[in-house]
This record gives C-alpha cells, sequence and structure tokens, in this order.
C-alpha cells in the first residue's frame, strides 16, 4: 500500500510543479511588462489610448510623449484603416469616455478649436458620452464623416503614414 501512496504523490507532483513554474514565468513576466495573455503590448500612447489602458498612456505621456502627435498604430489596435493618430484620436475608439477625460485632464485637448474638432471625431465615431462631453453646446458645427476622414487620410494606400 505504501508503495501505491508513493507513485501516486510522485504522479501528482509533476503536473503541479509544471503549473507553479508557469505561474512563476508568468508572473515575472507580468512584472517586467510582458503579457502573454493578451498578446499586444502598445508601443507608444496613441496605441495605449487605442486599447483602452491608461496605464500605459500615462506611462507612455509620463516618459514625454506629446499626446497631440500623430503616431503609427498597428492594424490590429484600432483597424487596417487607422494606421496614424493622436493620443486622444486613438482614446475615441476605445469609447472609453473615463480615458478622455483623464487626457484631458493632462492637458491633452487644448482649444476650442481642438475639443470641436475631437468632438466631431466622437461624432462621426458615434461615441454619444465623448461628444457630449467635449461639445455640451451640441454639435451642429460638425459636417458628417469629416473628421473621421481627416484621420482616414494620415494613412496612404501602401500602409504607410502620410505624415503630419
Amino acid at each position: 500500500m505504501r508503495k501505491f501512496e508513493l507513485a501516486c504523490a510522485i504522479a501528482l507532483a509533476g503536473p503541479l510543479g509544471a503549473v507553479a513554474v508557469l505561474l512563476v514565468i508568468v508572473a515575472a513576466g507580468e512584472r517586467i511588462g510582458a503579457t502573454p495573455f493578451s498578446g499586444v503590448t502598445p508601443l507608444n500612447s496613441a496605441e495605449a489610448a487605442g486599447m483602452a489602458s491608461a496605464v500605459h498612456v500615462l506611462r507612455f505621456l509620463g516618459m514625454g510623449e506629446d499626446p497631440n502627435r500623430v503616431y503609427p498604430i498597428r492594424p490590429q489596435i484600432i483597424s487596417s484603416a487607422v494606421r496614424r493618430a493622436t493620443t486622444v484620436e486613438a482614446a475615441m475608439w476605445s469609447r472609453q469616455l473615463g480615458l478622455i477625460q483623464l487626457l484631458d485632464r493632462q492637458g491633452a485637448i487644448v482649444g476650442a478649436d481642438r475639443r470641436r474638432a475631437l468632438a466631431c471625431l466622437a461624432v462621426d465615431l458615434r461615441v454619444e458620452d465623448a461628444a457630449d462631453y467635449l461639445a455640451p453646446e451640441g454639435t451642429a458645427f460638425c459636417e458628417p464623416g469629416k473628421a473621421f476622414e481627416a484621420v482616414l487620410a494620415r494613412t496612404s494606400p501602401s500602409g504607410e503614414g502620410a505624415g503630419r
């Protein structure tokens, strides 16, 4: 009977040990920034915003990134059609009002013209809460589709950014 118990203990120890090692590897990866189960780590603040990752957005802004600069965005983040956007524009695709408000508090939305342009993008993307936040007086000034087309125009047919 003693040999049977020993054999069972040995048979269970292998898989349990493997699971423990896997957990240690995943935990270590998370500590250094790798996220094996999410698959994609943002390369800049616009990608982070498109992924609705406020933690990464704040990290990139803390490292000095300009939230109003146009950044390249990989096709799997927003879409293959949207390959270049500012951090706030990319946040519109995340549809997270809290992230847009956070960027506003961080000084990313400066000036009435910029606020209105972003409100029009929110209208084009049907992100009503963001449009209401950015233009509480209403969005009658928006030309349907124009703000969305302006973002799309930054990506040439070859997939390279058209610049700023």
